[in-house]
Parts: C-alpha cells; structure tokens; sequence
C-alpha cells in the first residue's frame, strides 16, 4: 500500500513539476534571419500583375469562345468547281456526293460563336474557308 501511495505522490510532483516550471524565453535572432512583411510598393506590384493576368485571361477567353466572328464560304465557287470536275469526267457520281459531304461537314464544324457569310459578299477582312 505504501509502495502504491509513494508511486501516486511521485506522479503528482511530476504534474507540478510540468506545470510549474516556467517557459523558456523565446529566442531572439540577428535582424537578418527575421521575416519582413513585403512594403506597399511591393503589394502593389503584386495586386497589378496579378489583375493584369487575369484581365488577359478573361478577354482572351472571350475572344476565342463567344465573340462573333465573321467567316467567309465560298459555296457557290466550290459547288461550279465541282460541277465543272464532273462534267468533264474527272469525277464520278459517288466522288460527287463525297465532295458534297464533306463541304457540309466543314460547313458543320464551323464553331458557334462563327457567322458564316456566302464568299461572294466578301471584299476583305474575314476569314474565309476553303471546303
């Protein structure tokens, strides 16, 4: 019993001890090893680097997926070009439906975000896709 009482006692005296003994004073170091917050200059220069990337992102993400744009298709030179192959026997029946197929798939595949004009009301300026 008393080997129980001692082993007890001993127990409470480390609790005080942890709890009693005083911290140790935080270390002090040179000036040089201590972090400095970054000046208002500094934050500056972040915040505009930072809203000038995403001004770009944002206009750059417009422009290329919901922006109009202007695209020229020349049907109706393609439509005499393949007319014309034909009946000089250049083409057959089945490469002429081929030929049609595939100037309503590139016709198709056009994006959205394209306004697609007849090539002959075209002057300048606008993109224009060959079938």
């Amino acid at each position: 019993m008393s080997e129980m009482i001692s082993i007890k006692t001993s127990e409470a005296s480390e609790e005080m001890d942890a709890v009693s003994v005083p911290k140790e004073p935080p270390k002090t170091y040179p000036k040089e090893q201590t972090k400095r917050q970054p000046g208002t200059l500094a934050l500056i220069g972040i915040c505009l680097a930072v809203s000038l990337a995403a001004s770009l992102a944002t206009v750059a993400g417009y422009d290329h997926w919901y922006a109009q744009k202007v695209v020229a298709v020349d049907i109706k030179g393609y439509i005499a070009q393949q007319r014309d192959n034909y009946l000089a026997g250049k083409l057959n029946d089945d490469e002429l439906r081929k030929s049609f197929d595939r100037l309503e798939a590139v016709i198709t595949a056009i994006p959205k975000n394209r306004v697609i004009i007849m090539g002959d009301a075209v002057v300048r300026n606008a993109e224009t896709v060959k079938p």
